[in-house]
C-alpha cells in the first residue's frame, strides 16, 4: 500500500539468509504450512492479540480465481494494477469489509486518499496488511480506540544491508545478527507507522524509532522516538506473534 511501507520505511524485496528457529520462544512458532493451511493460524493469533472491541480477519489471497467482491470505485482505482497486486488488495479489503461487520459497521466500500491509506467510515478505525499470499485487517470503533496499525511479514526474508538500517543501536543487544527477532522490529515500527501515518501524515527512517521488546510475552513499547513524532505515540501498546515463517504485529491506543 503506497502510503504505508513505501513512505515511511524502505521495505524492499529483500532477498534472505538463514534463520534460527532459537531465537524465538517455541510458544510463539506454529509449524510450517501453505498459506491457505496457515490463514486459520494466523487468525487464531489475531483473536489472541487484539483488545477488547476490536475485530481482525486473516484470509488467503486468492490466485487465479474470482476476486472477493470489490466497489465500483476500487475496481477502477486497481483496474490497471498487476493481477498480483490486484489480488492482494481485493483480499485485504474483503478482510476489513468482515473486520467492520464484526463491530456492527457495514460497509461497502473502502476508497484510499492520494497516500493510497485506506478511507475507512466515520466513527471506525482500521489497518490493512499483506504479505506473501496472506492478508488481514484490524477494525476499531474510532470512540474506543484513536490509533491502530497492524502489520504482517515473514520473517526470512531480510538481507545483512537491511537489517543494519532496521536496528537502532538501542536495539543492537536483541536482535543481534538474528533473521527473526530483526523481522519482528521491522514489523513492530511498520505497525507503529500505519498507526500514526493516518492522523499525522509524519515520514521518518527505521532508526527514528527504538523499542524494548519482551520475547516472551510478545509485547513492545517505545524506548525512544523522534521529536518529530507526536508525543501521544508513547502511549501507544504492542503485541506480535509468530506463526511459521510469518510475524504479525499489533500497535494500538
Amino acid at each position: 500500500m503506497r502510503g504505508t511501507k513505501g513512505v515511511f520505511w524502505t521495505n524492499q524485496a529483500y532477498r534472505s539468509g538463514g534463520y534460527g528457529l532459537l531465537s524465538v520462544p517455541s510458544s510463539h512458532f506454529i509449524s510450517w504450512m501453505m498459506p491457505d493451511q496457515i490463514s486459520g493460524q494466523l487468525q487464531a493469533a489475531l483473536d489472541a492479540l487484539v483488545p477488547t472491541g476490536c475485530a481482525a480477519v486473516a484470509m488467503p489471497v486468492g490466485e487465479g480465481g474470482a476476486l472477493p467482491r470489490l466497489s465500483a470505485e476500487e475496481d477502477a482505482l486497481t483496474a490497471s494494477w498487476a493481477p498480483h497486486r490486484r489480488n492482494e488488495f481485493a483480499a485485504g479489503r474483503a478482510c476489513a469489509r468482515r473486520a467492520l461487520g464484526g463491530i456492527g459497521a457495514e460497509h461497502a466500500c473502502l476508497p484510499a486518499d492520494e497516500d493510497g491509506v485506506p478511507v475507512w467510515p466515520v466513527g471506525y478505525l482500521g489497518s490493512i496488511s499483506h504479505s506473501r499470499g496472506l492478508a488481514m485487517a484490524v477494525a476499531v470503533s474510532a470512540g474506543s480506540y484513536s490509533l491502530v496499525g497492524l502489520d504482517l511479514e515473514k520473517t526470512n526474508r531480510l538481507s545483512e544491508g537491511a537489517m543494519s538500517r532496521i536496528v537502532h543501536p538501542l536495539e543492537a543487544a536483541l536482535a543481534g545478527s538474528d533473521q527473526v527477532r530483526t523481522s519482528i522490529l521491522f514489523s513492530l515500527k511498520e505497525a507503529f507507522y500505519k498507526a500514526q501515518f493516518p492522523r499525522w501524515r509524519t515520514t521518518g527512517s527505521f532508526q527514528d524509532l527504538a523499542l524494548e521488546v519482551d520475547m516472551d510475552a510478545g509485547t513492545a513499547q517505545i524506548l525512544e522516538m523522534d521529536a518529530r513524532f507526536a508525543a501521544e505515540l508513547r502511549q501507544l501498546r504492542f503485541a506480535f506473534r509468530c506463526v511459521d515463517d510469518y510475524v504479525v504485529c499489533l500497535g494500538w491506543r
